[in-house]
């Protein structure tokens, strides 16, 4: 009988605590708006701040899949930029369907083929990571050449499969990202075995949990995360240009401090809500940053810099002795 009212209060005591972080959430939204006049708090601008949150959010779902395994993918930024480019050029005979499938497969073969060296090599997840980017990053830019030496853009949508990447049917696969992620990561023995890889490696293997399979099963999911945002990514802006010189990995950045946030918030609520709560806030913080005049590229990568920092150091705040 005490057990169960241990659990009923504890019940309490965590929904007070969702209240209650919900609430500060919207003072300081409240408080932006009244200093920004008025300007944040209108439905264009709201609608904005979510379409910009759904890539992030894809994303921070594909780093909960991998990186909390202990896998730390840098590579991810170019595997979206060719994900995006294959997912744009089947989309011309295929439309939808050939961008979706196109993105994804890509990013899947990507990833796998990245975690399966990462696994056999035992080389550190970060360093095979940029090496793989500078990689992907070339294959894009040989592939930029190769078009311009025929007279042709890299891949330019135009009008086509243009309304995946607009509201509302961004929204919808938000929304629909939202449950897939949540049932994937919480309800299923891959979701368990993941989440039990990433809090104690040895402990998971004495459970009987197989951690290579458990890592390539979360890299094929986390994979399929990362190619639907690049889908919505090449269908919201048309066209992506391939990068060098490790440019790719600044894309993951915003999406990171997703990631890192979420994990702060996941004492809250459950990491897969949190990765689009903290979605949102991240997107606002650089949405009200640009209302009040502050330019992008500069002091904005400050904000995002001091960010990733700050949701690395409250995402951590609780580990014990060395962080890897």
């Amino acid at each position: 009988m005490k057990s169960v009212a241990e659990q009923h209060q504890k019940m309490q005591k965590g929904t007070k605590s969702k209240i209650l972080t919900l609430v500060l959430i919207l003072i300081a939204f409240l408080i932006c708006n009244l200093f920004a006049h008025g300007r944040f708090l209108t439905g264009n601008n709201l609608l904005s701040i979510l379409t910009h949150a759904v890539v992030p959010s894809f994303i921070a779902w594909g780093f909960c899949f991998i990186y909390t395994t202990g896998i730390m993918d840098l590579s991810v930024g170019a595997i979206v930029i060719l994900a995006s480019i294959v997912g744009g050029i089947l989309a011309f005979p295929l439309g939808y369907f050939g961008l979706i499938i196109g993105a994804v497969i890509t990013a899947v073969v990507l990833e796998l083929v990245n975690l399966s060296l990462i696994i056999k090599l035992k080389v550190p997840s970060w360093v095979f990571g940029l090496g793989a980017a500078m990689v992907y990053e070339a294959i894009g830019t040989y592939y930029e050449t190769f078009e311009i030496d025929q007279g042709k853009q890299v891949v330019s949508l135009g009008n086509t499969a243009r309304k995946l990447g607009s509201a509302p049917w961004n929204i919808i696969v938000l929304c629909i990202g939202i449950v897939i992620s949540y049932i994937i990561f919480n309800r299923t023995t891959i979701g368990f075995d993941i989440r039990a890889i990433g809090s104690n490696h040895s402990v998971a293997s004495m459970m009987g949990v197989k951690s290579k399979k458990a890592i390539l099963f979360g890299g094929f999911i986390g994979s399929c995360f990362i190619g639907v945002a690049s889908a919505i990514n090449e269908s919201y802006a048309g066209r992506v240009m391939p990068v060098t010189g490790l440019n790719s990995v600044a894309l993951v950045f915003i999406p990171l401090a997703v990631y890192l946030l979420a994990q702060a918030f996941e004492r809250i609520f459950n990491l897969t809500i949190s990765v689009v709560i903290s979605a949102i806030i991240i997107e606002s913080l650089f949405n009200i940053l640009t209302i009040f005049g502050v330019p992008s590229g500069t002091w904005q990568d400050v904000a995002l810099g001091t960010v990733i920092i700050v949701c690395g150091i409250l995402a951590q705040k609780n580990e014990k002795g060395i962080v890897k």
